[in-house]
């Protein structure tokens, strides 16, 4: 009888063949992600600026902070209490002449 005789480095350069293409194939789909990503967001920006305007007779604290809220607050009241903090008021009340620092946005010129 013949015995059979095996190849072990034949059998472990397939393995090792097969593990080179899995990790290249994960490692393109990873990177492309990222790409894929990157474009996407490249064209959303928006940039935060910051300037004074005079309150007229009639305005309130909360219809300015409606008028001129910019996208990363969630709510009117998260963003009067941010025009409070900004522009050092102890409460709501605000009189014609003076004057607020806002916050608005313009989206990224190209």
């Amino acid at each position: 009888m013949r015995k059979k005789v095996s190849k072990p480095g034949l059998r472990n350069r397939v393995r090792n063949l097969c593990a080179a293409v899995i990790i290249a194939l994960v490692s393109s789909m990873t990177c492309g992600a990222f790409l894929v990503s990157a474009h996407e967001n490249a064209g959303n920006t928006v940039y935060t600026y910051y300037k004074s305007v005079e309150i007229q007779p009639g305005d309130t604290l909360w219809d300015i902070a409606e008028d001129t809220m910019t996208s990363e607050y969630d709510s009117t009241s998260e963003y009067v209490r941010v025009l409070k903090d900004m522009n050092n008021l102890s409460s709501d009340q605000i009189q014609a002449g003076m004057h607020l620092v806002i916050a608005y946005e313009s989206p990224e010129f190209k």
